[in-house]
């Protein structure tokens, strides 16, 4: 099927989200860290992204990452969902209502927790999404 990269700095949820997504036959690499992210992305391109917010050295850091991954030629096209939980830390009320292409410009912004059955379901239709912003 294809090939997912998760960023995400809690390992024990990072650790579950590749076995389910494995589980559904995808191949599932994972980073703990944005730092080089661009840099793995570019050496082994996956399919979609599934990127985390907040990471210790910087709460922002997903933001940052998308925005980044939109101002490279070669993986401007990246589908990529936030999966965060950024509202239960800070009262922002972020949402996909939020996607930005300058600002958010991912393809769909998910809260932590979620089950496995919403998990498959986004990854099912981002994959068939063949456009990023």
């Amino acid at each position: 099927m294809a090939r997912i990269k998760i960023i995400d700095d809690d390992a024990e949820f990072a650790e579950n989200l590749a076995t389910t997504l494995s589980d559904a036959g995808h191949v599932v690499s994972i980073l703990d860290t944005t730092d080089n992210a661009i840099q793995h992305l570019l050496e082994d391109p996956p399919d979609l992204l599934i990127l985390d917010v907040m990471f210790p050295d910087n709460p922002v850091a997903g933001f940052d990452l998308a925005r980044q991954i939109r101002r490279r030629r070669e993986l401007k096209a990246l589908p990529v969902v936030l999966l965060t939980g950024v509202n239960q830390q800070f009262p922002m009320d972020f949402s996909a209502a939020d996607i930005d292409p300058q600002w958010m410009p991912v393809q769909d912004f998910v809260e932590k927790p979620l089950g496995k059955r919403r998990l498959l379901a986004v990854v099912k239709r981002l994959l068939k999404t063949p456009s990023a912003q």
